[in-house]
């Protein structure tokens, strides 16, 4: 059996001081200590009573689900396995031998996290505005996005692989390290506004007014609207007499998608666990050939 042991802590309390040059790896979302079995009874008064202590594929097949983002708010996100591979690399400068280039487990989680992505990940599900978006506009070169606050920066780097976005807000300059990143982006100020896109994502708290007024500023105008306000409003209805050819997706139109591609992924996560624990139980259980020709059993 491989020599490696998680020690996982699903929580932000920190691990006691006393174990502060030990290999543990910290996200927002949980704490995971690893260590050799044999050094298990250094820690264990240091542990709590809900930290779980997972050994063999159990160990390997679980650090595999987080590391693909099966356990993230976003599922399916890479952010979590570049963290890893940080921490792997200064735990390695470190000279932990845990962590060394030649260790198997460590490049048999490498390889099946990237593996696991490219086959089964793509594509599992929009579970954000932005992804929803990008879905929603896919045939669409051009965007348009009112606001400059949190939201809108969130959904920027979902749609800037458009021909061209354009941003309209109050305060520009809240933008302005976009456009030095994005040669296709444009801000404007509502007052000097047109809409130049294809789409219009309403990401600020603006009045149907104002947006009506911005779309009857030109007579070529958004073929649909998205509106992530969450205060009530009258907006599909105004449109729809004024512009009936224009879609409107409203904010709870997001909530339903965003259910049903629970349920739907729900389902596809439970077979990709399968998958992931029958890998990890195939290489805990292999068989090695040895160089002097004699096989020994790697469980």
């Amino acid at each position: 059996m491989e020599d490696i042991l998680l020690v996982h802590r699903k929580s932000n309390r920190n691990f006691s001081e006393s174990l502060q040059d030990a290999a543990i790896w910290t996200t927002c979302l949980r704490k995971i200590m690893f260590c050799r079995e044999d050094e298990l009874n250094n820690y264990l008064d240091c542990l709590e009573s809900d930290d779980q202590i997972l050994r063999g594929e159990k160990a390997l097949s679980h650090l595999l689900e987080i590391l693909c983002g099966l356990h993230s708010p976003i599922v399916g996100e890479t952010e979590v396995f570049g963290q890893f591979r940080a921490f792997v690399d200064s735990r390695k400068q470190l000279n932990d031998t845990l962590f060394s280039d030649s260790q198997k487990w460590l490049n048999f989680i490498t390889a099946e996290v990237k593996k696991t992505r490219s086959e089964h990940l793509v594509g599992i599900g929009s579970q954000s505005y932005g992804s929803l978006l990008r879905r929603h506009t896919k045939d669409l070169e051009s965007v348009t996005i009112c606001g400059s606050g949190q939201l809108a920066q969130e959904i920027l780097p979902w749609l800037a692989h458009k021909k061209s976005v354009q941003i309209i807000c109050r305060e520009p300059a809240k933008m302005q390290a976009f456009a030095e990143k994005y040669d296709n982006l444009t801000i404007s100020t509502y007052n000097e506004a047109y809409v130049h896109g294809e789409a219009m994502v309403i990401a600020a708290p603006v009045g149907d007014a104002r947006i009506l007024e911005l779309m009857s500023k030109q007579d070529t105008r958004p073929l649909a609207i998205f509106d992530l306000r969450g205060e009530e409003n009258q907006l599909p209805t105004l449109v729809e007499q004024q512009f009936p050819r224009v879609k409107v997706m409203a904010l709870q139109q997001f909530f339903s998608e965003i259910e049903e591609t629970k349920k739907d992924t729900q389902t596809k996560l439970q077979a990709i666990r399968a998958h992931l624990l029958e890998k990890a139980l195939a290489f805990t259980q292999r068989t090695e050939l040895r160089p002097l020709g004699w096989d020994d059993i790697c469980a």
